[in-house]
């Protein structure tokens, strides 16, 4: 019965926890994938928006003209502003910037710092937005995480290429989407127990997620080159025993982030071995201690019962 118990109990405790990790894997892997396709649709249909199409040539003219304090400017900003803004509201998003075929960013919604700069020659060409708006000239184009200063945040860029219905290339709009938006699927961890992660690392093996096991922030700060990620980053999908970045044992599923656009990233789920298979080392534990039980009352039987046909049988020999 023990062995038997044992034999079968245990493997189905233990595919139990596996099939959950992966589980959970797939399910968000399906959910980041389709977030960054959303917001690819998003963009696109943006840039497309009459009202987009109407308003980039009227703020590049104005600003061009009298600058932001000239009243052109204020005039069309008054107008289409508030309109913008609601796409702001609607769509979630941190910022929303056009910016005329020159570079210029002529219109942002928060009028943060990047309002007034150029993408191509001044302080931000290099950063992010610097980045989108060159290849969104042509393209929709992503960025990967950074950190934004005006929100206090970590944000990635969209870019889209914005035409008129002649098709003359008019500018660029670009929206800045906040980092919660996919960390609420991250930070979802039902069923993970104590130990239970799920993270993103980029191809440049930094985390771009937030750790547990941190009070600080680990969001392109911790490093996360395992046995794990690099098995993802060549395209595999996986679950086994590794050690983490902690390095402390852990069961991870992992699996490469398909069609993120620009973004290339792989997604982990793990838990640490001992909480994992802590219902495995139990039910091991007890029935060990229930076959004990069993042998020793067994044996215990056994001992008394042939003891006892022995005293009668040297009863019966006796005269």
């Amino acid at each position: 019965m023990g062995p038997l118990t044992y034999k079968t109990l245990v493997p189905a405790l233990r595919n139990e926890v596996l099939n959950h990790l992966v589980s959970v894997r797939e399910i968000k892997k399906m959910q980041i994938q389709n977030f960054f396709y959303e917001r690819y649709g998003d963009v696109n249909v943006l840039s497309k928006n009459p009202l987009v199409i109407q308003s980039l040539p009227r703020f590049s003219n104005a600003f061009k003209d009298g600058g932001f304090d000239s009243t052109d400017y204020k005039q069309v900003d008054t107008y289409y502003g508030p309109l913008l803004e609601h796409f702001l509201r609607q769509y979630g998003y941190n910022n929303i910037f056009l910016v005329d075929i020159d570079g210029n960013v002529i219109f942002s919604v928060r009028k943060d710092e990047h309002i007034g700069t150029n993408l191509k020659t001044g302080e931000y060409s290099s950063f992010s937005i610097g980045e989108v708006f060159k290849e969104g000239l042509n393209h929709i184009k992503f960025s990967d995480l950074s950190w934004c200063e005006d929100s206090k945040d970590f944000t990635f860029m969209a870019a889209a290429p914005v035409f008129d219905l002649t098709n003359k290339l008019l500018g660029v709009i670009i929206v800045e989407v906040p980092y919660s938006k996919i960390d609420v699927f991250l930070s979802q961890r039902d069923g993970l127990g104590e130990t239970g992660e799920i993270y993103i690392v980029g191809d440049d093996n930094f985390i771009r997620s937030k750790s547990r096991f941190f009070t600080q922030n680990t969001i392109l700060k911790l490093e996360m080159d395992t046995e794990g990620t690099e098995d993802a980053f060549r395209g595999n999908t996986d679950i086994k025993i590794i050690k983490d970045y902690r390095n402390i044992p852990v069961i991870s599923a992992y699996t490469p982030l398909e069609n993120l656009r620009d973004v290339n990233w792989i997604l982990l789920v793990k838990i640490d071995v001992k909480e994992a298979l802590h219902s495995v080392l139990a039910v091991k534990t007890d029935l060990i201690i229930i076959g004990t039980i069993i042998t020793i009352i067994t044996v215990t039987y056994l001992y008394f019962t042939l003891r006892k046909k022995q005293v009668k049988s040297t009863d019966a020999e006796l005269p």
